[in-house]
């Protein structure tokens, strides 16, 4: 069986907006704080605009409104706000609040990139790498994202891992060997595409050293944190070991992953299914009530898209 149908096809794209932003709409005012924010926002503070505009684009805290997201953050990066410069220039390049303007939208990000916002950096080479708002040059691309990753840019990190692996639709040459170290990075800090990236690599001896059992254990790891496609090769796994507890494990995610919409899991369920016994299946069945798998917090995005411009506290290391 292809590694390949263990991935999603893009970590970042179109999608992310549609993951980050189409959220559930809180029904109970907006706290004091986000009430004390709009206002130092409106008194013109710029970390205040840029906080508000951010939540406001994100639809964080409060519903989501791409007009006043644009009107927070278009003065505060032409104040010189390095984050909102980055933010606002991803708004433009996606015509999100406004028509959509790549090359304006790159120009702010660029200028946000070369103050050291590190996402800012990372969807310049994304941008660069694909000629989006600026000439396509892959080489380019791919020094701005490494740059970003070698400043400790997780995001940027998983991003590169991915762009060596998949080929980036053939603008970059494929190497698993030069995927695996920055999988490998991303994975240890807990990003669960990676550890889901890392498990495939360690299952089929690409890039890294076949290891059955290494590979369990980050598909564990990333399947914990929800990722659909690490549940479902968890529990292929799982069902080709010997012991009921084993058996039991991969029903259990499998059941996970055919839940978020996995196909392949939905598939290989059936079978799985109808080699249980009722004692089993009664097993199972209570501990998906009891215990219910984690899902994803967002829908896997798809496209060659920037990621929202943000620079997120890297995540601790999950545990086995």
């Amino acid at each position: 069986m292809s590694a390949l149908r263990h991935l999603p096809t893009r970590i970042f794209g179109s999608g992310v907006l549609i993951a980050l932003l189409l959220g559930s709409v809180p029904a109970e005012p907006p706290p004091a704080a986000l009430e004390a924010l709009r206002q130092r926002a409106e008194a013109g503070e710029n970390d205040a605009r840029f906080e508000l505009g951010r939540a406001l684009l994100r639809g964080e805290e409060m519903p989501r409104n791409l007009t006043e997201a644009f009107r927070f953050l278009q003065p505060a990066a032409a104040s010189g706000h390095a984050e909102a410069m980055g933010a606002f220039g991803f708004m433009l390049a996606r015509g999100l609040g406004a028509p959509a303007d790549e090359k304006a939208g790159f120009t702010w990000i660029q200028k946000s990139a070369e103050a050291g916002v590190l996402s800012a950096q990372l969807n310049a080479g994304i941008m660069t790498l694909r000629g989006q708002g600026t000439a396509r040059d892959p080489d380019r691309g791919l020094a701005l994202i490494t740059q970003a990753a070698e400043r400790g840019s997780l995001e940027a990190q998983a991003r590169l891992a991915e762009a060596y692996f998949l080929g980036e639709g053939g603008l970059v040459p494929t190497s698993a060997e030069a995927a695996a170290p920055w999988a490998l990075k991303a994975a240890e800090a807990g990003h669960a595409w990676s550890q889901n990236l890392v498990g495939t690599m360690k299952e089929h001896g690409q890039g890294l050293a076949r290891d059955p059992e290494g590979a369990v254990d980050f598909y564990r790891r990333a399947a914990r944190q929800g990722d659909p496609k690490a549940q479902s090769s968890l529990g292929r796994r799982l069902h080709a070991s010997s012991g009921p507890g084993d058996r039991i494990e991969a029903y259990y995610w499998l059941r996970g992953s055919a839940g978020q919409g996995e196909i392949t899991a939905r598939n290989f369920f059936v079978e799985v299914e109808a080699g249980f016994s009722p004692e089993e299946r009664e097993a199972a069945e209570k501990r998906l009530r009891e215990s219910p798998p984690p899902k994803a917090s967002a829908p896997r995005p798809r496209g060659p898209r920037p990621p929202i411009p943000r620079d997120p506290p890297a995540p601790r290391p999950s545990r086995s």
